[in-house]
């Protein structure tokens, strides 16, 4: 959690979207909105976006078609030791 005044202050070099604008909302257009806004904020301060939370290929096609850059979640794996990382990644 971190207030978007913070972004005038301080250089990050990605910005990461929190998983709770995944889950189902009362006003999911909304939800949306506010998602698109927020990629294409970043796109104009020059930094990658990474959302987390990303459990199937529609919120995949989505979060791509507005711009997020990488994704993270139960999609593409579930959590793993390091070991497991490396043997399947490395």
């Amino acid at each position: 959690y971190s207030s978007l005044n913070m972004l005038k202050d301080i250089h990050v070099d990605i910005l990461k979207i929190d998983m709770a604008f995944l889950k189902k909302a009362k006003d999911e257009e909304r939800s949306k909105k506010i998602l698109q806004m927020v990629i294409g904020l970043s796109k104009q301060l020059g930094m990658p976006v990474i959302t987390e939370g990303v459990e199937n290929e529609e919120q995949v096609k989505f979060l791509a078609e507005i711009g997020c850059d990488m994704f993270q979640g139960y999609y593409f794996a579930r959590p793993m030791s390091i070991e497991e990382f490396e043997k399947n990644y490395l």
